[in-house]
C-alpha cells in the first residue's frame, strides 16, 4: 500500500506530462500541415515546356478541411476562413540540347488580406527533363518561403506563421496527341523538408515545427490551340495532408525561328 502511495504522484506527474507532449505534437502537426499547404507541388508535367516556350498562369491550390483541436481548444485554422486561395506562377523553357529540356520558374501570392487572412508568398524552382518522342522524365528542385497572418488563437488577432521549405522530385508522363488538343497524364515521388514557426501575437510565445515528408503526385495536363493549358493534379504527403491543385495558363512560344509545338 505504501509503494502505491508512493507511486501515485510519480503517475499523475507523468500522466500530465503526456497530456502536455500530446497538446505539443497537435500543434505541431497543425503547422505542418499548415506549411505544406504552401509547397510548390509540380502542377506540371515533365518536360512540358520547350526551349523559349513560356508559361504564366494561375493555380487555385485547394484547402481540405483542418481540424484545429489542440488538447482541450480549437484553434482557428485555415479551412474556416478559406476553401482555396489563388497563387501566380511563371515558368520558362531553356535548351539543354539533344532530348533534354530544362526549365525555371518561380510562383508569387501577394500580401493581400481576404476575410482576416494574408500569405506572402514566394517559390523558385529549376528543374530538366529527359523526352523520347511522347515519354517524358524529369527531375526538379524547389524552395518556398511565406509568411502568412490569420487569427488563430483569437479571433481579433493576426498570429503569423513563417514558413520554408525546400524539396525536389521526380516524375515521369506521357503524351497523346489528340487532334489540337493534347493531354498528359504524369506521376511523380519527392521528398520536401518543412520548417515552420508559429508566433502568438498576444504574448509573443513561439512554436516551431521541422520535418521532411515524402511527396506523392498525380496529374493531368491538357493543353488546346497550343496556347491555352490545362492542370488538375492530387498531392499527397502521407500520414499528413492530401489535396488536389488546379492551374490555368497560357504557354507562348517565344523562338520564331522553329516551330509552335
Amino acid at each position: 500500500m505504501r509503494a502505491r502511495a508512493a507511486l501515485a504522484p510519480l503517475l499523475v506527474a507523468l500522466a500530465g506530462v503526456a497530456r502536455a507532449q500530446t497538446m505539443l505534437d497537435q500543434e505541431q502537426r497543425l503547422i505542418e500541415i499548415h506549411s505544406l499547404l504552401v509547397a510548390l507541388p509540380a502542377l506540371e508535367s515533365p518536360g512540358a515546356l520547350r526551349p523559349w516556350q513560356g508559361r504564366l498562369g494561375v493555380e487555385v491550390i485547394t484547402i481540405p478541411v483542418i481540424d484545429g483541436t489542440t488538447g482541450g481548444k480549437t484553434q482557428i485554422t485555415a479551412s474556416d476562413r478559406a476553401r482555396a486561395f489563388p497563387r501566380l506562377r511563371a515558368a520558362a523553357g531553356l535548351p539543354l540540347g539533344g532530348d533534354w529540356r530544362a526549365v525555371a520558374g518561380l510562383a508569387y501570392v501577394p500580401p493581400v488580406e481576404v476575410n482576416q487572412v494574408s500569405s506572402h508568398l514566394l517559390g523558385l524552382e529549376a528543374g530538366a527533363a529527359w523526352t523520347q518522342g511522347p515519354f517524358a522524365a524529369g527531375l526538379r528542385v524547389h524552395g518556398e518561403w511565406a509568411n502568412s497572418r490569420s487569427p488563430v488563437t483569437d479571433p481579433a488577432t493576426r498570429d503569423e506563421l513563417v514558413t520554408s521549405l525546400i524539396g525536389s522530385d521526380l516524375s515521369a508522363g506521357w503524351r497523346f496527341e489528340l487532334g489540337r488538343v493534347g493531354l498528359t497524364p504524369y506521376v511523380g515521388i519527392g521528398v520536401v523538408k518543412v520548417d515552420g514557426t508559429f508566433t502568438v501575437t498576444s504574448d509573443g510565445h513561439v512554436l516551431s515545427s521541422k520535418n521532411t515528408d515524402l511527396v506523392l503526385t498525380a496529374g493531368l495536363r491538357l493543353l488546346a490551340m497550343r496556347q491555352v493549358e490545362l492542370v488538375a493534379e492530387l498531392v499527397a504527403f502521407p500520414g499528413v495532408l492530401v489535396h488536389p491543385g488546379f492551374a490555368v495558363a497560357w504557354t507562348p512560344w517565344f523562338d520564331r525561328r522553329q516551330p509552335a509545338p
